[in-house]
């Protein structure tokens, strides 16, 4: 354990940390602007649909909202829209930011897309949360394929079973994510 006097290992001003050496984001790194792309819905992604996850439980269990009679399968469709939603979102930040052009902050031109590029490369809030989504949906698609399908965890029949499933899968990696991060993202006695 590490002694209470130590500076955390993330440096929450320009989120650095310990090295991710590879994500899914790498695959789309063959280009400026679709690393951008993958980044900014793949952010809002990862992000929110743990919280579409857990507000479709609290919406199950209060009797607010039930779409499917289990709550799994509930979960999995508040899930997968929120993180819809947040792709969406996501998109809608950097569309705005580019067209801003000049104005933007740092500029959005090709040296201001490299910066942006670059930090995304070494950001290790943004490559946790890539690989922990990608890693539980990898796990959930185990389990269904395990399981026989989504029909025998609870979840719908169907396609729409096999998305509710992978959106409960990004969920628990957006957790363990989260948890990751916490022990990194630490602030140090002075802040």
């Amino acid at each position: 354990m590490a002694a209470e006097s130590e500076e955390p290992l993330l440096d929450a001003k320009n989120m650095d940390g310990p090295a991710v050496k590879w994500t899914i984001a790498d695959l789309f790194a063959v280009n400026n602007n679709l690393f951008m792309t993958y980044h900014v819905m793949g952010a809002g992604w990862d992000a929110l649909t743990p919280v579409g996850s857990v507000l479709g439980g609290v919406l199950f269990g209060t009797n607010l909202y039930r779409p499917y009679p289990g709550l799994l399968a509930s979960m999995g469709t508040v899930g997968f829209g929120v993180g819809c939603a947040g792709m969406a979102l996501g998109l809608a930040k950097m569309s705005h930011t580019a067209s801003q052009g000049e104005n933007a902050s740092p500029p959005w031109n090709k040296d201001g897309v490299q910066n942006r590029v670059d930090g995304l490369k070494h950001n290790f809030m943004v490559r946790v949360m890539d690989l922990s989504a990608w890693s539980g949906m990898g796990l959930a698609a185990a389990a269904m394929v395990g399981f026989g399908g989504p029909a025998n965890l609870g979840l719908a029949k169907g396609s729409i079973g096999v998305v509710q499933g992978l959106a409960l899968g990004s969920t628990l990696g957006g957790f363990g994510a989260f948890g990751c991060i916490s022990q990194f993202c630490k602030p140090s006695k002075g802040d």
